[in-house]
């Protein structure tokens, strides 16, 4: 059975807790101005909502986004692995092959990076993304009918033994998931600085 999660929404004016991540995008679709994120407890959920600072769940956890820009054909990817609150590693890139499906590219090969550096240094870790496919294509809740999500199912079934995957709303002011989407860009960015936009 699945983990209990709770979903804290906020604006200026007024916030909510909700218990399923569909409430959650209901509310938050289409309105600008709202910022959101899951918690594995219900204080959790109040704190963030009152402005306190919630600590960083204790463990190993990797961050992975992708990043798609306007005249570049590929898809960047980076992650950051934290431990116990401080960055430990990362690693950022682009897709060698023009992308498919945009910013999607970046998060599958994000995703599939963070689990290589896993394997190669024996660790375990939970998976941090925003991009809800990450998880359920891994974890075979979605059909994977897309090239990339073939391509991605593959290459991770290896690795899942390692990892356990958890959901983190992009663009809320959520530390490391801002610092990795930077990164992501950032390899968007040198890419066509490098005049490689469209190789």
């Amino acid at each position: 059975m699945p983990k209990q999660k709770f979903y804290a929404i906020k604006s200026p004016e007024w916030g909510k807790i909700v218990n399923s991540w569909e409430e959650c995008e209901t509310i938050v679709r289409g309105t600008k101005g709202l910022k959101y994120k899951s918690f594995s407890t219900m204080p959790e959920a109040q704190a963030w909502l009152s402005g306190e600072e919630v600590a960083e769940p204790a463990g190993l956890r990797v961050y992975v986004d992708g990043s798609f820009m306007p005249g570049c054909d590929k898809a960047g990817w980076a992650f950051v692995v934290v431990e116990d609150g401080k960055e430990v590693a990362a690693g950022s890139g682009y897709t060698v092959f023009p992308a498919e499906s945009r910013n999607i590219d970046g998060e599958c090969m994000a995703s599939y990076q963070a689990m290589r550096w896993l394997d190669l240094n024996d660790k375990y870790a939970t998976i941090c993304h925003d991009y809800e496919g990450i998880a359920r294509w891994a974890r075979g809740e979605w059909k994977a009918k897309s090239h990339i999500a073939q391509q991605y199912v593959a290459a991770v079934k290896p690795f899942l033994f390692r990892v356990k995957f958890e959901k983190v709303a992009a663009h809320t002011g959520v530390k490391w998931n801002e610092r990795v989407d930077a990164l992501a860009k950032a390899a968007i960015e040198k890419l066509k600085a490098e005049g490689k936009a469209n190789a």
